[in-house]
């Protein structure tokens, strides 16, 4: 681990820990109340094809959560990981430290902030070819 972050190791490994708790008990609320008796007696009453549309985008609503929720804890996985390993808080691309503010607000961030606006980076406009 950096030598910037070793006084903060157990700051961030309990910040990573609660987020990922907190993260689970979200997706099994979402993915219970999406399977309540509720949603399911839904289906089963005839209903017009305005209603049936809601009820089919709202279900496709509740599965996008629950796949940014996935994604999310994959990231706090990984984050424990690189504590475990001792790389926690150096960026993955260049290996320079990754601020301790920046850790703090999204403690899974596995890159500087320069190298996150990398991979992001600015959309390319319509027609542009590679």
């Amino acid at each position: 681990m950096p030598d910037k972050l070793q006084g903060d190791e157990l700051e961030f490994r309990n910040l990573l820990a609660e987020q990922k708790r907190r993260l689970w008990a979200e997706l099994r609320e979402e993915i219970f109340s999406q399977t309540g008796s509720d949603l399911a007696t839904q289906y089963d009453i005839p209903q017009d094809l305005g209603e049936k549309s809601i009820l089919d985008m709202l279900s496709d609503a509740g599965l996008a959560i629950a796949d940014i929720r996935r994604n999310q804890l994959t990231a706090l996985e990984e984050a424990q990981r690189r504590v475990e390993q001792g790389t926690y808080g150096k960026c993955e691309n260049c290996g320079e430290i990754i601020d301790i503010q920046r850790l703090r607000l999204m403690p899974f961030a596995a890159c500087c902030v320069s190298c996150q606006k990398e991979k992001e980076g600015p959309g390319k406009p319509p027609g542009t070819t590679l």
